[in-house]
Formats: structure tokens, sequence, C-alpha cells
């Protein structure tokens, strides 16, 4: 694999880490802090919450200055924030950690992402993309399983102390290798910041890119907040088979990014969006139809993960091709929007509408439909012959007509 390539996926799977691996053993931590099921979920929903407010600083930094300062003081927060995890005895103190994990982990998701933009161009970005999907998956596919073996050998708190010696690993790794970059001339005046996320947010087809990440990350996050207390509630799992059970359905993820990178060799980023998404309604009908088996239940939430790394790799290739010149600060609105409205929303769901499986099948089933809607006008980019970047427009063809 090439360097910026295993630097871009280490990166990457540092910000997966700090906001997965607490997930298997969310049920331990509500026991350990004495918290409510709505409390334990109210703070794992808090790192997603700052690290989507971090981006829209972190995202316009790293095209001002270039990524490796902002990967440095990333990588330093944390460290920090984790090792508050570790040393927690009571609800705030962990509350502290996963902050500030969660505004460390903004600098490695979109330097992770620039690193590529600036190494790789044409199918070499699109394959570079297709790899960085597919270790994301990886990462995501043993989180679970090595998150309910450590808990289990060494508490959440000693798992903890793990994670930072990996983000140490990372940090040396990425001194080594960081490729350089140079920096621009974009403005970081409040105003100035404030104008560049209009002009990004209200480009032609803004919403519709960023439903293909919005959508995934909805449904991961509303149904990962709740999976954990079904399979221990309904099912009598364990923390350890909690674990395991999260690592089959994460399969979908490298099933899906794997699966995206084969058929983008082949056919347009588009037709993969609309191959992959009958994913969405099988899921939905096998949770309104089928939630009586542990079995059934996890294939559905697999399929939700299939749809989550199968439409990564086309996400990241739209806002290149949207957004070249600011492409850090285009991901960090998206991000910064889906994990501060659409963290919420998903607490919010989990506390007021998911009263079981049926639930959740009518709120993936809404779901499906935008997505689909989405890709609908993602076709007029082709055939209007032309990208948009705010207020520019670009006169390249995307090969993305249905």
């Amino acid at each position: 694999m090439n360097r910026y390539i295993a630097l871009a996926a280490f990166l990457l799977s540092c910000s997966q880490l700090a906001s997965q691996i607490f997930m298997p053993v969310l049920p331990d931590i509500t026991q350990n802090l004495a918290l409510t099921e709505g409390a334990s979920q109210a703070i794992i929903i808090s790192f997603f919450v700052s690290l989507g407010a971090a981006q829209l600083i972190a995202g316009p930094l790293c095209d001002k200055y270039g990524s490796r300062p902002i990967f440095i003081c990333g990588q330093i927060i944390l460290v920090l924030g984790t090792l508050l995890c570790a040393l927690a005895s009571d609800a705030n103190t962990f509350l502290a950690g996963r902050v500030l994990q969660g505004i460390g982990s903004a600098a490695p998701v979109l330097v992770s992402r620039a690193i590529l933009y600036a190494t790789f161009k044409g199918n070499k970005l699109n394959s570079s993309m297709g790899n960085l999907a597919i270790s994301a998956s990886l990462v995501a596919l043993i989180t679970p399983l090595i998150s309910g073996t450590l808990a289990d050998m060494f508490s959440w708190q000693g798992m903890s102390i793990a994670l930072i010696v990996y983000y140490g690993f990372v940090m040396v790794f990425g001194l080594i290798v960081f490729p350089t970059q140079q920096s621009s001339n974009i403005s970081l005046r409040p105003a100035a910041l404030v104008k560049q996320y209009v002009d990004i947010s209200l480009s032609r087809f803004f919403v519709s890119m960023a439903v293909l990440k919005w959508a995934p990350t909805f449904l991961y996050l509303t149904i990962q907040l709740y999976f954990p207390f079904l399979l221990r509630n309904q099912f009598g799992f364990t923390t350890e088979q909690i674990g395991q059970a999260m690592t089959v359905c994460m399969g979908g993820l490298l099933i899906g990014s794997s699966l995206a990178k084969a058929m983008q060799k082949r056919v347009s980023h588009l037709k993969v969006v609309v191959y992959l998404w009958p994913a969405l309604p099988i899921s939905a009908l096998t949770f309104l139809f089928f939630h009586g088996s542990v079995y059934a239940v996890v294939f559905a939430y697999c399929a939700i993960l299939f749809i989550f790394g199968g439409y990564f790799p086309s996400y990241m290739y739209y806002v290149g091709h949207f957004h070249t010149s600011r492409s850090s600060t285009a991901n960090a609105l998206v991000g910064a929007t889906e994990l501060l409205i659409f963290s919420v929303i998903a607490w919010l769901a989990n506390q007021y509408l998911i009263s079981g499986p049926d639930s959740i099948s009518i709120i993936v089933a809404t779901i499906s439909i935008i997505v689909l809607l989405a890709a609908k006008h993602l076709s007029f980019a082709a055939k209007s012959n032309h990208c948009i970047q705010g207020e520019v427009t670009c006169n390249s063809k995307p090969n993305d007509s249905l």
C-alpha cells in the first residue's frame, strides 16, 4: 500500500476508534457510572456533537495552513481526551473526555481525506478513496470485537490506555511520512468563513451530494445507540457477545466498500449509488417482519452498514469534483451538519420515537426514499455538463449519467 494511503487509513482509524470502541461496552459504562440509559447515550452523542463543531474550524485551517500542524494538534487533544476517559470515575469526567476526543478527532477525519486529494488525481484518486473506504471498513469490523475482548480483560478504562498507545504510534508515523502541502490564501475571518460555508451550502448539488453521507451516518448513529441494549435486553447477550455481534454487522461496511471499489472501475459513481440502494428497503422490511430473530436484526443492521461503506467513495468523489479547491472546508460542512444535527436527532429518536425494531423499520424506509431523490437530483450534474464550487462554475464533466 502507498505510504500516503496508509497514513490516511491510520488517521481515519483514530477517529473511528474514538467514536466506536465504547459502543459495545455502553451497558457497562451505564452501570459503572450509575447512569440512566438515556444519559449514557447522551454522553456518547457528546462526542459526535463536539466532533461536528470542531470540524467547522479544522476544515478551513487545513485549507489555509496545510494539514500537518492540524494533524499534530488533533492527535495531542485526542490523547488527552482518551486519558480522561481512562481515569474517569464519574459521569462528568467521562463526558469531558468524550468532548475532548470529539474535538481531537476532527483533525484525522479531515486530514485523512486532504492527504489523498493533495497527492492523487483522476483514477488514482478514485482508487485511493476506495482503498481508504476498505481500510476504514476493516477497522470498523474489528473494533467491536477488540472492544468486547479488552473490556472483559481489562475493563473499559484499561481499554482506553490501549487507545492512547495506538494514537502515539500514528502520530510518530505521521511525522515521518507526512507529505509536503502548500498553504492557501483562504481568509479565516469569521465573516469570510461564514460566507464560504454559505456559498458551499447553496451550491446546486451540495445537499444531494451530502445526503450520500448524511443518510447512512444518521441510520448508523440511530441504530448504533439502540443496538447494544436490544441485544442485551431482548436476546440476553453478554458484553463480549455484543462485541461479536457488532463485529458481524460491521462486515457490511467491508462488503459495501469492497463492492463499490470494484464497481467504480466499470460504472459511474451515481450508478454505484443506485445499484446498492435496494439494501435500504430490504433492511427496513427485515426489521419490520423478522425482528424476533437475532440473526435477522443483525442482518438488517449489516445492510445499513453495507450502504455506509458503499456510499463513502461516491460521496468523496463528489466532494472532490464539486469543491476541488476547498475540499476540507466542504467536508467540514458536511461533517459538522451531520454530527451537530443528525447525531442529536438520532439521540432524540432513541428517546422518543424508537420503541422497537418496527420503529427503526419506518425510519430506514423514510431515509431510503430521501436517498433515491438525492440520486435523481445528482443525475442532473451530468446532464448539465458542469460542476459547482460555491458560485464558481466549472466545465469538467462528471461521468455520472444514469
